[in-house]
């Protein structure tokens, strides 16, 4: 039995089937291209994806969206999309070369001349690269990222490109975009201004240099705000600030930042100019809140004419939390400019005053003033006249110091006592950044924070009493009405208790101005009777002994007619008085008095009683020495007598003849042609003041120097504090530190203790 091969025929028919299906791939098959057809179209589309030089660009398809999808979308369906897509990446970046040039060239142009033309034709001849090399990209779009990948890769090798240059050329543009300081010159072009900024964010730099963006728009705000608001002080600059944003800034940042984010809905574009406006006006609330920092001292010293500064200054701290700053800045500068030597303790505590007032303003709380005035009040301590200082603004009538606070006349507060007033209803909780030791305290008043420098308010009692005294002997017409009001005001302060020595002082005044006139009164009475003339040309002023302060004593004893009118006052005394006796200080009071010569007379007032004394002496000869004078005036130190000397010199009514000897002249000399003396003042140093408080406390004292002698012997140097410390041991002493300082103070100037780098040392 025979059987037939069947491998030929199966050979046959597997060869048809395969040329059938290698000819329907060669041909294609309905819509779909063939192998030859589909490499035709590959390289086709390649040819237009390849970048080309701008001046050489080919023809644009015709109607190349619907022409050419058919052919993208072959490739994606043989899944040669992304090797395409990659293809032409890469061809983009090997051609890059092309756009580099041109912009290398254009910002060496730009380096040469500044013109910032260039830069803008530049990044428009850039965006046309893009836009030509891109033509046919959105066509990837439905199945990759075609026109974002696109953009990414150029932008990428734009940043690359770009020299170091440019960040300024950036900023200039920018800035020519934004409205000039100068009111003179005109406004940028608002078409220039969104060409620009349509062209940067072209090709991505709006995005990509955001940040150097809004730091020109930071700085631009902030030079804004020092040249229009530095040193104004006198009306509020944060409202016409505001304006001034909201109509020029506010429309910028719309047109700048809505190109940033182009692709964003018209509501999310909104959001993001508000996003934006919020943050650089609360930049420009900082450059004011910084300025006014700056300007802080300047700005104390000139209140409250620059009460309007201060809320602004106020409103910005609340709004950019920079409290920490204005007290670092006002510490150093108060530092600085005041806390030295060379400032005089009024001008501190005018400072002192206004800078109470001024932080009053910003914190009404007070811990602003609790972190700057510590340094203050510590400096004020340690100066020796500051207790005198305050207490002669406290008498005078219109004080600069306190005369301009209007607050309301209340006892003195102690500041360091903290009271819960359970129904103020104006009570705030303490600041977050206050710090640590400060205790929110009701507010006081001026005076008694000044007070509450010290820890007593017994020495600024006494010192009050001896200024008080003093302003009662220097006036003359016997007008005391406001040293009454001052007296009724300080007794407010500081209690009837505290002041009633000098209520005693005030009645022995009013009692010298009734006897005086009683005096005067008696005596032209028996003087008429007489039918003699009243040679009685004389006031006085009858002070009680135990109750003034001490006056500093002088052995000075009037001559001639002056020793006649006080014994003929104390005569007349005696009989009004018959139980009391007075002693006159020959030292203190002021004469006035008429000197007739031989070819003039001359009126002089104020003269002290010494420089009488002595022009009297001269009525009797006409040559003394100053020996003889300082003799037959009951042994007058010579210094004063040779200061009185020569201002009967300085007048030309007496002359120096060598050897101490002084003579009369009845009739003037003629001065040589240019020569001339300063006339002095009648009354410069009158040795009848009171006693300084400090010499008081240092006489009180003088039993303690052998403690403290025996203290620097055995420990060499010791501080202030130190030696209090140790004198409180003593059962018997009750002073304080300032009473002690004062007294070391005076120890000092006798040439018996020295200071040195903050402690006390014996002078060996």
């Amino acid at each position: 039995m025979s059987t037939e091969p069947i491998t030929d025929p199966l050979d046959a028919t597997i060869r048809s089937i395969f040329n059938a299906h290698a000819d329907r791939l060669r041909r294609g098959m309905g819509s779909r291209p063939g192998i030859d057809g589909f490499a035709d179209g590959f390289e086709y589309v390649q040819s237009l994806l390849k970048p080309f030089h701008l001046d050489n660009r080919p023809p644009l398809v015709p109607n190349w969206k619907a022409e050419l999808q058919p052919y993208f979308r072959d490739v994606y369906l043989s899944r040669l999309i992304a090797s395409l897509y990659e293809w032409f990446l890469q061809e983009v970046r090997s051609h890059q070369h092309m756009i580099t040039e041109e912009i290398l060239a254009s910002m060496e142009q730009y380096e040469e001349s500044g013109d910032l033309e260039v830069v803008n034709k530049m990044l428009e001849r850039v965006a046309e690269w893009w836009d030509a090399w891109g033509t046919y990209v959105p066509l990837f779009n439905p199945y990759l990222e075609g026109s974002a990948g696109y953009r990414r890769t150029c932008s990428i090798h734009l940043n690359q490109t770009l020299p170091p240059s440019f960040s300024r050329a950036f900023r200039e543009l920018i800035l020519s975009t934004l409205p000039s300081s100068d009111p003179e010159s005109p406004p940028p072009d608002p078409a220039r201004s969104q060409v620009i900024f349509t062209n940067l964010a072209n090709i991505g730099l709006l995005s990509d240099h955001e940040h150097l963006m809004g730091t020109t728009l930071k700085e631009f705000t902030t030079n804004y705000v020092k040249e229009n608001c530095a040193k104004v002080w006198d009306r509020q600059v944060w409202t016409e600030m505001k304006e001034w944003f909201t109509q020029t800034i506010q429309p910028w940042i719309e047109m700048a930042y809505t190109r940033t984010w182009m692709k964003t809905d018209a509501a999310d574009s909104r959001a993001v100019v508000e996003t934006v406006s919020v943050r650089y006006l609360w930049h420009m609330c900082e450059a004011l809140a910084q300025l006014r920092i700056s300007e802080i001292f300047d700005i104390i010293v000139d209140y409250p004419d620059s009460t309007p500064a201060l809320n602004d200054l106020k409103e910005c701290l609340f709004q950019t939390g920079t409290r920490r700053d204005l007290v670092d800045t006002l510490r150093a500068s108060t530092k600085k400019r005041l806390l030295h030597p060379g400032a005089d303790t009024k001008d501190i505590l005018t400072q002192y005053v206004s800078t109470i007032r001024c932080l009053r303003v910003l914190d009404p709380l007070g811990s602003l003033l609790f972190s700057v005035a510590d340094p203050i009040r510590q400096y004020l301590r340690e100066r020796p006249d500051t207790i005198r200082t305050i207490v002669q603004h406290l008498i005078e009538p219109k004080s600069e110091l306190i005369g301009e606070d209007n607050e309301e006349i209340k006892p003195l507060q102690d500041t360091s006592v903290l009271t819960d007033d359970y129904g103020d209803f104006t009570w705030m909780p303490e600041p977050a950044d206050a710090d640590a030791a400060f205790r929110s305290t009701r507010q006081t008043d001026i005076i008694s924070t000044l007070v509450s420098i010290y820890d007593s308010k017994d020495i600024f009692v006494k010192e009050l009493q001896i200024l008080l005294g003093k302003r009662l002997l220097e006036i003359k017409d016997q007008n005391y009405d406001a040293e009454i009001r001052n007296l009724e005001i300080l007794k407010l302060r500081f209690g009837d208790v505290a002041l009633q020595v000098c209520d005693v002082m005030m009645k022995d005044i009013t009692d010298s101005r009734r006897s005086d006139t009683q005096i005067h009164n008696l005596r032209s009475a028996q003087r008429a009777a007489e039918h003699a003339p009243n040679p009685l040309p004389i006031h006085t002023t009858i002070i009680s002994r135990l109750f003034w302060p001490p006056v500093q004593r002088s052995s000075l004893v009037m001559p001639g007619q002056f020793q006649k009118m006080q014994e003929d006052y104390a005569k007349a005394f005696s009989v009004t008085k018959p139980d009391r006796k007075i002693r006159f200080m020959s030292n203190v009071g002021s004469v006035s008095l008429d000197l007739e010569l031989s070819d003039r007379t001359l009126s002089l007032t104020d003269l002290t009683p010494l420089q009488a004394a002595i022009i009297e002496l001269f009525s009797s000869k006409e040559v003394w020495t100053s020996d003889d004078i300082a003799k037959d005036l009951g042994g007058v130190d010579a210094p004063s007598v040779d200061k009185a000397l020569e201002y009967w010199m300085d007048h030309g009514v007496l002359k120096s003849l060598g050897n101490k000897e002084y003579q009369l002249l009845e009739v003037a000399e003629e001065r040589k042609q240019g020569a001339s003396r300063p006339v002095r003042k009648a009354v410069e140093d009158s040795p009848g003041n009171m006693a300084e408080a400090e010499d008081q406390e240092a006489e009180q004292m003088r039993v303690y120097w052998q403690f403290i002698q025996g203290m620097l012997t055995n420990f060499g140097t010791l501080p202030t504090d130190r030696i209090h410390n140790m004198l409180k041991f003593s059962q018997t002493y009750n002073k304080t530190r300032e009473q002690l300082a004062a007294f070391l103070e005076a120890l000092k100037r006798e040439g018996l203790v020295d200071f040195r780098d903050g402690t006390w040392r014996l002078v060996k």
